[in-house]
């Protein structure tokens, strides 16, 4: 157990949510498109692994981990990445807020780490499988005025003896091991149009979670040392380690189950089949004239029912007096001081001992157009698709990617926008079995302000389709105009 003050607690929480650096968006946008995409391109697609260039993959492990928000930044200049690397102390002046009453701030942030999994991509059906632990975290229609609060405290007397509101502000919060299983196929397939499809099944298992949805609240804060709440209107949730006996205090211990799923179909316009068999390929030839991705991703929900608690203020008011002194303990005496303070009553918030909250669904279409062989470009959006009330909210995002791409290189770079808030620059490297990049490289490079930070890498072994059987002496035997094995 620990104890903190108030203004810390507020400081943790804009951190968690506002702040967060290792942890970030799964989308890899400099190595999810590529036609050896692999294990990257299934989360985003799982008609990705259909009639690929390789025989199968071996992946073995990868992470992918950022955070976008559009409130706290890092100052351009400040040598955040070299310092550290120094061992030299950085200047918490340098992190400093966008405080602007437009646009309301958001933070988006999700990990995932990818444990050894495998796909077998054959000529008309594929299938795979994975095993990962992801972390996800959104939040959404945070006015300024609370931002500054959470970064600021209560002593921030510019916004002192001025009466403020929050409508429909909601954050998330939830953590997962996963395992599942992709099938996909050809559906359709003539001299001008191919159709792959292809889901992925998930089966979850639950670790934490946490939600708040702040319906309204009208408040100000006359000094430093009172809260005065007029309206407030608000639910929350947790299954979190500090939860008493039934939760435990263990944060990788089992508290829900959940399913979910990720769909999707790519089109080709005039694929041409020479470009993905060794025997038949030409230097220079197109695989097609385009390729259109349509994708649902993250249709599920997670369910939590052990540590479990909820809690509703149905438009109360209170006079909070010493809240810069009031003190926190763990999870559940913070339950039981805000119970106490809006109710009267320890736990009288209390509502029900189970959760759900649905994962980040979105919608999402890819399209990929090469100029030749190597080079492409490629176009994708993101929408999001929220199941319920209580939901992971992903971010909307539009991203272009120019790449050069062959079996053993893959140089790509993403120029990507979350919510149309200031474009981001990313780099993207894969060199035979490793592959390594960022969908946002100014903190690296600490040239301009940076809202967030991402990084990505990962290691992954594909057999790759031979002409006749695996030896250059059947190789060279092989009359490539008139004659193909098919391993399939």
């Amino acid at each position: 157990m620990y104890t903190i003050n108030m203004r810390r607690s507020i400081l943790m929480f804009a951190i968690s949510f506002l702040s967060i650096s290792n942890v970030g968006a799964q989308e890899m946008w400099g190595a999810a498109n590529s036609n050896y995409a692999g294990q990257y391109g299934v989360g985003l697609n799982p008609a990705s692994i259909v009639g690929v260039p390789y025989r199968w993959e071996i992946h073995f492990l990868s992470m992918d981990a950022s955070v976008m928000n559009n409130y706290l930044y890092l100052k351009s200049q400040s040598k955040f990445l070299s310092k550290s690397f120094k061992g030299e102390s950085f200047e918490s002046e340098k992190i400093t807020d966008l405080y602007s009453k437009n646009p309301e701030k958001f933070a988006y942030g999700s990990m995932n780490l990818n444990y050894p999994s495998f796909i077998w991509a054959g000529k008309k059906w594929s299938a795979g499988f994975h095993l990962s632990t992801r972390l996800e975290v959104s939040a959404t229609n945070i006015p300024y005025h609370l931002a500054k609060h959470l970064k600021e405290g209560f002593e921030y007397e510019q916004q002192q003896n001025t009466r403020y509101e929050v409508k429909d502000a909601r954050a998330a919060l939830l953590n997962w091991h996963e395992i599942g299983l992709t099938f996909a196929g050809v559906l359709f397939d003539n001299q001008k149009y191919y159709i792959a499809g292809g889901i992925t099944v998930n089966n979850l298992y639950g670790l934490n979670a946490m939600y708040l949805d702040i319906e309204h609240a009208d408040y100000i804060v006359p000094t430093d040392t009172l809260l005065t709440v007029y309206d407030f209107a608000a639910e929350y949730g947790h299954a979190l380690p500090d939860n008493g006996t039934k939760g435990g205090d263990d944060p990788l211990a089992k508290r829900g189950y959940g399913y979910s799923f990720t769909t999707g179909f790519q089109i080709y316009k005039n694929r041409n089949e020479n470009f993905y068999d060794p025997c038949l390929k030409t230097k220079g030839e197109k695989p097609y004239d385009y390729r259109l991705g349509i994708s649902m991703i993250d249709v599920g929900y997670l369910k939590y029912t052990k540590g479990t608690r909820t809690y509703s203020f149905d438009h109360l008011s209170t006079d909070w007096l010493g809240i810069d002194t009031t003190n926190f303990e763990g999870v559940e005496q913070a339950d039981s001081i805000l119970s106490q303070n809006f109710y009267g009553k320890f736990r009288e918030s209390r509502d029900e001992h189970e959760l759900t909250v649905f994962l980040p669904t979105a919608l999402s279409v890819q399209m990929d157009v090469p100029f030749n062989g190597n080079f492409y470009v490629n176009l994708s959006v993101i929408q999001r698709v929220p199941l319920g009330k209580y939901s992971i909210r992903r971010a909307n995002q539009i991203a272009i990617t120019p790449r050069f791409e062959s079996r053993r290189i893959e140089i790509a770079l993403p120029v990507s926008y979350y919510e149309l808030f200031r474009p981001r620059v990313g780099l993207s490297f894969r060199y035979n079995i490793f592959t390594i990049g960022t969908d946002m490289i100014s903190p690296l490079m600490g040239i301009t302000d940076s809202y967030g930070a991402d990084l990505y890498f990962g290691i992954s072994w594909r057999n790759f389709k031979s002409c006749g059987e695996n030896s250059r002496k059947s190789k060279r035997k092989v009359n490539k105009k008139n004659h193909f094995t098919d391993f399939n």
